[in-house]
């Protein structure tokens, strides 16, 4: 009897305990007691209501996610004793490491999260891909001032960035809100991108982590802990190429992140200092990816292990100047080419061929620019020298043109391209433009248009120099006869230095007297020539400090062939106007010396021979040295051009044409400043050097022999 009665009891308390949590194992118990918190629940949830229940994929994910709720319970316990038959109340009360579970909650959200990227990646465009037609205003929402804005490639959305870090989705070319998205302000300037199918905006924040949007409800997806830049978003694929942050900001190699698997590894391809990445096609998935002299085009495939890569072609940038220097080429030419910022220019490189062609744009246009077609870019031109204008132009890359753009709207503001798509948009005021529908005008070629903007710099250049050589002449004489020079004004009383020495020390530091001094707004091809200086009455000189002056725009419009004959003609007229008419068959010498040796005062001294062929002498120093001339008998000296960092000195010259000037200056053939000098012997005289001296300290020189 009492046997039975012993095993009624324990039957009851069995089945008590199993109605409390005594069929539980001691891990549900764990995770019961300290469940997942808040955040990890409604991700889950997220997931599931994107997920079929009929998906292969879903029994493994509940796998994964059971093994780390395992893991979670066990890593989280081992300094905390539990026993196999306490109760979930009895674990409430015991004191388990809550920064352990906070660390494995953030695992459960990198599981969750990476599947859910995935599912949003795997979803049609969250708005269709429209054509958008002429330019369209898109406002700010909310009173938010747009600062920029990122598209995607292969739906009408745009994330536009607030000047607060707030960021909107939009749909274009409507410009309706689709969601607000949180406000980040530790987030990147530049540095985040779109999903092509427009569902996920990828951010970097606080230089390490990136951060996964839902661009449809501003709900947070995912932070990737230790991941920087995005490099390239593989949807055939279902994964993306990041940079690795566990080494320190910016020095991790590449990670391939596998949303179909749910798991990261490096990228297969060993890169070294990649800083890009383009995405070229999807079938077969290429991508070009490299630095910023060399790069890769690489395949990926995948296979029952995960996604596989394999370099196709290895390229290298030949040209010494060229560099990818803009964040991401452009693929042009329908995958044949890219173009790309390399420094102020533009350059073409075709992946076919391996040609490299780089204009020297920043004479024409900026480096802001949208694609246009599989041949064109829209750019922004410069407008007259100086003016700070611009205009639109339609560049053919294909046919090195530049079409000026004729519809007035959008026109104006900071151009951003629509990323992996053709068209454009614009920031100005509050508002952003965008399109891809524009009339543009006749073309004209964009190699004569440098050709004629660098004619107009030089034209202007020169002017500029024949006005203050005339400046320095009427200050020396006002020097050397004071008694004619009207006296100056100071409304604090006199100066303690005479006038004399006030006005060399003016001259010394580059302040002329009478000199038009040319501002941002001037012209400088478009002056009249200038007169001869006058015969010796100085000019009046009613204050210390250069008088500036307006100076007339170009009359010369156009930068066609005939056009840019008119500004070398210009030019040649300057220079015979300092130099007179150099003979055809002159040689240009050039000596050069860094100072006279021991800073001697008594200068450097040049020696010219008899000669045969007529001779230009180039002088040039970085100290103000004084270069003594002394010509022997039947020497040919047609001409003087004497530069340097500091005024220099010429003596001995006579009646032979003499350019004193601040500029150009080399003492060895193989310098930095040697080039430069030869191309002051062309614009003044338009032969290059044909011998040059050079030292650091120099004595005396022999030229004409």
């Amino acid at each position: 009897m009492n046997k039975l009665i012993g095993l009624a009891l324990l039957v009851i308390g069995l089945a008590i305990g199993w109605q409390l949590d005594m069929h539980l194992s001691t891990v549900e118990k764990v995770n019961i007691a300290f469940p997942p918190r808040p955040e990890v629940r409604i991700q889950l949830e997220t997931m599931t209501s994107l997920i079929e229940p009929d998906d292969p994929s879903l029994a493994s994910f509940k796998s994964a996610y059971e093994s780390k709720l395992t893991l979670r319970a066990l890593t989280c316990t081992q300094a905390t004793p539990i026993g196999r038959f306490d109760s979930v109340n009895d674990i409430k009360k015991q004191a388990i490491d809550r920064d352990c579970l906070k660390e494995q909650d953030d695992q459960l959200l990198a599981l969750i999260g990476i599947k859910i990227v995935g599912l949003r990646l795997a979803q049609p465009p969250l708005r269709p891909l429209v054509k958008l037609g002429p330019p369209t205003v898109i406002h700010g929402t909310e009173n938010a001032e747009i600062y920029t804005g990122k598209s995607a490639s292969q739906a009408g959305v745009v994330v536009l960035r607030g000047t607060r870090s707030e960021f909107t989705s939009v749909e274009i070319p409507s410009g309706k809100k689709i969601a607000s998205l949180p406000t980040i302000p530790e987030a990147s300037h530049t540095n985040y991108a779109i999903s092509p199918n427009g569902r996920v905006l990828a951010i970097a924040v606080n230089n390490r982590d990136l951060r996964f949007i839902d661009n449809e409800t501003g709900q947070d997806l995912w932070l990737a802990r230790d991941v920087g830049q995005l490099y390239a978003w593989l949807p055939e694929m279902q994964a993306i190429l990041v940079q690795d942050n566990k080494s320190g900001p910016g020095n991790g190699g590449v990670v391939l992140i596998d949303f179909k698997t749910g798991t990261s590894k490096p990228y297969e391809v060993p890169l070294k200092n990649q800083s890009w990445a383009l995405h070229l096609s999807s079938s077969p998935s290429r991508l070009l990816i490299g630095s910023y002299k060399e790069f890769s085009l690489i395949e990926n495939t995948r296979t029952t292990e995960g996604v596989n890569a394999s370099v196709v072609k290895e390229f290298r940038i030949k040209s010494p100047s060229a560099s990818v220097s803009s964040l991401t080429p452009t693929a042009m030419l329908n995958g044949q080419a890219i173009v790309f910022v390399t420094g102020r220019d533009f350059m073409l490189f075709n992946l076919e061929t391996r040609e490299e062609r780089l204009w020297e744009s920043h004479e024409v246009i900026g480096n802001n620019y949208a694609k246009w077609s599989e041949e064109s870019i829209l750019v922004d031109g410069y407008g007259q020298p100086n003016t700070g204008t611009t205009k639109p132009f339609i560049f053919n890359v294909k046919d090195a043109t530049l079409s000026p753009v004729e519809t007035a709207e959008g026109n104006q503001g900071i151009i951003y391209e629509l990323n992996g798509r053709t068209g454009f948009m614009r920031r100005s005021h509050q508002k952003v433009w965008v399109g891809d529908e524009l009339q543009a005008g006749t073309p004209e070629s964009l190699d004569d248009m440098i050709t004629g903007r660098k004619l107009e710099r030089q034209l202007q250049a020169l002017e500029q120099e024949e006005r203050l050589s005339k400046a320095r002449l009427e200050a020396l004489k006002m020097g050397q006869d004071m008694s004619r020079a009207p006296r100056l004004m100071y409304p604090y009383g006199a100066p303690t230095m005479s006038q004399d020495i006030l006005i060399r020390r003016q001259v010394e530091r580059g302040y002329y007297p009478n000199t038009v001094r040319m501002s941002p707004a001037m012209s400088p091809a478009a002056e009249a020539p200038a007169a001869e200086a006058p015969a010796m009455a100085p000019a009046p000189m009613p204050s210390p400090l250069i008088q500036s002056a307006p100076i007339q725009n170009s009359p010369i419009q156009s930068y066609s062939a005939a056009a840019n004959e008119l500004r070398k003609q210009a030019i040649t007229n300057t220079t015979s106007r300092m130099l007179g008419a150099i003979p055809s068959n002159a040689r240009v010498e050039a000596v050069g010396v860094y100072e006279a040796k021991d800073r001697s005062s008594s200068g450097v001294n040049v020696m010219i021979k008899k000669s045969d062929q007529p001779i230009v002498l180039m002088l040039s120093a970085y100290e103000p040295v004084r270069w003594n001339l002394m010509k022997e008998p039947g020497a040919n000296l047609v001409a003087i051009i004497a530069s340097g960092y500091h005024l220099p000195e010429v003596t001995g010259a006579g009646t032979t044409k003499t350019v004193i000037k601040r500029g150009e200056y080399a003492y060895q053939q193989n310098g930095t400043g040697y080039a430069a000098l030869n191309n002051e012997a062309m614009l003044w005289t338009g032969k290059p050097i044909s011998k040059f001296q050079g030292i650091y300290g120099g004595t005396v020189f022999i030229v004409g022999n």
